[in-house]
């Protein structure tokens, strides 16, 4: 078991932590999540607090008729009341304690698909940085060579100075890139750590998320967004209910008093009168809050489909783009490497050269580029189909 352990951590930090792993790990331990969760049990002890009932009022009275103060006539009186909640008030409130659970995991969910896609956009501009930094190296390296053969015919005779500087510049640039990339490398690195909530370095794996391809599952998942129009809905509803009833609640009373001569026992019921108020109001206002958030998700929906169809169509494009990219930066290999041969032999030309190995240059950041728009592209279709939901 030991042995497996150290195989495992030696295999980790020589090829990185991959990023399943490292999700798996960050979802576990994050203290963002961990806050968020708590909001389920926030909501929870307000509903809790909505639904319970009054306490009861005790009621205690003495009293002395005579003239004279300390007399043996006294008075006393006793009573207790409760108040009682109506059927309908009560139904409307735990409707609305219904809702607002809804709600809070609505925001809970839409705070951990958020949590995910921001994790997923970080890696993956990290994997696109790193995977940039090799590029320019090779790029530095074929720039390299190409330079010490211009220096080396400038050196001979045969080639000018102005073509060797041009060709010394072009190097230095693509150095300097590399310590830009590098810095920038460094900044997401940090910024992974910092959302994952992760205190010590792991080493990351140098792999987009997803794989190139124009095929893409459809999911009937709502997006976090609906979800959150779907309990506001409920929400609304469950205000128009607890103002249907014209009146609440009533005061129910029961007390004893003790006269010189006489007991009485008193049994009441105190009901508000819906003179001046029928909560009317209330209910229309519910009402429309209701209609605007039905209009809103029906006009969020007409979106997010739309949206969808928008993803699939432009990962589709970005798939073909791809393939196309990658027939043309064969040929363009092969075609720099004949000029390469062409010019070592002073038999070619070096602006036909330098144009070939810069157009290859471009045509694998295009290559990079387009992979990285294809992952981007993936994540925002998971989050509006509600894969980042569980």
């Amino acid at each position: 078991m030991k042995t497996l352990l150290i195989l495992s951590v030696f295999s980790l930090s020589l090829f990185g932590m991959s990023y399943e792993t490292f999700k798996t790990k960050t979802l576990k331990h994050s203290n963002i999540l961990k806050s968020q969760s708590l909001t389920l049990q926030t909501a929870q002890q307000r509903n809790n607090i909505l639904l319970r009932a009054a306490n009861p009022t005790l009621n205690l009275e003495l009293s002395n008729y005579n003239e004279k103060v300390g007399g043996s006539d006294v008075e006393y009186a006793a009573g207790i009341s409760q108040t009682i909640r109506t059927g309908s008030y009560m139904n409307g409130l735990q409707e609305k304690a219904t809702a607002t659970s809804l709600l809070s995991k609505a925001f809970v969910t839409q705070g951990r698909a958020g949590y995910i896609k921001t994790l997923e956009t970080l890696y993956t501009e990290y994997v696109f940085q790193s995977k940039m930094l090799t590029l320019l190296k090779q790029e530095y390296t074929l720039s390299n060579r190409v330079t010490a053969m211009v220096k080396e015919r400038y050196e001979s005779g045969s080639e000018n100075r102005v073509a060797y500087l041009q060709a010394k510049t072009e190097t230095l640039t693509l150095k300097t890139q590399m310590y830009t990339t590098k810095q920038q490398l460094a900044k997401l690195y940090y910024q992974l750590l910092a959302v994952a909530g992760l205190t010590q370095k792991v080493s990351l794996e140098k792999k987009f998320i997803y794989s190139i391809s124009s095929k893409t599952k459809s999911s009937a998942k709502l997006s976090p967004q609906q979800q959150i129009l779907k309990a506001k809905e409920k929400l609304y509803r469950s205000d128009y209910s607890i103002n249907q009833s014209s009146f609440r609640n009533f005061d129910l009373y029961a007390g004893v008093e003790q006269e010189p001569d006489q007991g009485i026992v008193r049994v009441g019921v105190n009901i508000p009168l819906s003179i001046n108020n029928d909560r009317s109001e209330e209910r229309m206002l519910a009402k429309l809050k209701m209609q605007q958030t039905q209009l809103n998700n029906e006009q969020l929906s007409i979106n997010t489909r739309s949206q969808k169809q928008m993803f699939k169509a432009a990962i589709r494009e970005l798939s073909q783009q791809y393939y196309v990219l990658k027939t043309l930066q064969n040929e363009q290999q092969e075609l720099t490497a004949l000029l390469q041969e062409g010019y070592k032999i002073a038999k070619g030309s070096l602006f036909q050269l330098m144009t070939a190995k810069n157009k290859l240059i471009q045509t694998r950041k295009a290559l990079l580029q387009t992979q990285k728009m294809i992952n981007d592209q993936k994540i925002e279709l998971r989050f509006l189909q509600g894969d980042y939901n569980d």
